[in-house]
């Protein structure tokens, strides 16, 4: 129905109405709820719109409704929407802008905490799609002052553990947290009113920290099996080479081709800068690498493990899908030792069996990137460092 939205006429509705669209206002409008014990219908007042064009995205802005505004109030703010929309503002936003308090989560990261997780994360479509996956459709509605520990451990902590994703649960803690540090830093909340969701503070965080063994044979075994598969995936070079250099998953797909040379291997850091640390090339560890090599060569990559290009995606050169790659290798190691275990825990086993091996502490730390005093730190080119892998091979 298009007909002027007056007091007068919301008394002529009949049960069969249900919109109403302003003739003289475009965009504003009225919905009408189902009558309640004593035949009163809620009506509500809104203003439609579009952002970005006649493509852009739709938008239905609340006004409020007759509990509190009678229509010729909601038509007088109606009015002074209109030119705010013709010059192509956002209300959402400017409302969310002039909110002191009461914000919700949801809000908050539509006008804030996006822009900012693209840029604090160099790779930020995983955090992402963990914020909007596992976060917003559980406390997204509720206001930023009213989230504390115990509401985040019913609503996203325990429905992780509920559908099997435990090694989900310390990244998606820090990414919280970091979410709400960016909070404060806005002036959305207080910086007594955060709660930092490190892992510590909660007792299902806490309780999902209980390490997963291996022992070194059963690792060793896990490398034989991947080793003895012909023609195996990339997971399992990956995996292979988790395990000859004590590696994460994240510096292996973050290598570049050019990084491998002669008798050392480069590593970078998250932001795709050399860091200055070295791992040295030696026995099985160089023969993979050379194979690897040769085995994933691709026209105009950087990339040690360079990911295929799809169809209509982007042209830029990225690595393979460290997800995917994660995936297989956990399946792959319950194949072979009925174990469930994560990249933290496995990487972990690695170098508590080196050192149950008496290899040089100070060799293990450098190459699982521990922090030490600097007086016991190991450079780069020490010859400690391959006299620790060699021992871990041929143990």
């Amino acid at each position: 129905m298009k007909n002027r939205i007056t007091d007068t006429l919301l008394r002529t509705l009949t049960s069969e109405d249900l919109r109403v669209n302003d003739v003289d206002i475009p965009g504003f409008h009225i919905r009408l709820g189902r009558p309640n014990t004593d035949g009163h219908r809620l009506v509500s007042y809104y203003f439609f719109y579009r952002l970005g064009g006649k493509n852009g995205r739709q938008v239905n802005f609340f006004i409020g409704n007759s509990s509190s505004l009678s229509a010729g109030e909601a038509r007088r703010i109606a009015l002074q929407i209109q030119p705010l929309v013709k010059a192509g503002k956002n209300l959402e936003k400017m409302q969310f802008e002039q909110q002191t308090s009461a914000v919700k989560l949801k809000d908050f990261w539509q006008f804030v905490g996006l822009e900012k997780f693209k840029k604090y994360y160099k790779n930020s479509q995983d955090p992402i799609r963990n914020i909007e996956g596992f976060i917003l459709p559980m406390i997204g509605s509720v206001t930023l002052d009213q989230i504390d520990l115990r509401l985040i451990e019913l609503r996203v902590f325990k429905p992780l553990l509920k559908n099997n994703k435990r090694s989900y649960l310390r990244i998606v803690a820090a990414q919280l947290n970091a979410l709400f540090k960016m909070a404060v830093a806005e002036g959305a909340i207080s910086q007594s009113q955060f709660i930092p969701f490190v892992v510590k503070l909660s007792p299902i965080i806490k309780s999902s920290m209980t390490l997963t063994k291996m022992t070194g044979a059963q690792i060793k075994g896990i490398y034989y099996r991947a080793s003895k598969i012909e023609n195996h995936p990339a997971f399992l070079y990956c995996l292979r080479l988790q395990i000859l250099s004590g590696q994460s998953l994240a510096v292996i797909c973050r290598s570049y081709r050019q990084d491998v040379k002669a008798n050392k291997w480069l590593l970078r850091n998250s932001d795709g800068k050399l860091s200055g640390r070295i791992i040295p090339l030696s026995g099985p560890l160089k023969s993979l690498t050379k194979f690897i090599l040769k085995t994933f060569p691709k026209p105009n990559s950087l990339y040690l493990f360079p990911g295929q290009h799809r169809q209509g995606a982007s042209q830029d050169d990225a690595t393979m899908d460290i997800r995917a790659l994660a995936k297989g290798q956990k399946r792959f190691i319950e194949s072979v030792h009925q174990i469930a275990i994560t990249q933290r825990d496995f990487l972990v086993n690695i170098e508590q069996a080196m050192i149950s091996q008496k290899i040089n502490p100070l060799a293990v730390a450098y190459i699982f990137d521990k922090k030490l005093a600097s007086n016991l730190m190991v450079a780069p080119e020490d010859p400690i460092i391959a006299t620790a892998l060699t021992q871990w091979h041929q143990a």
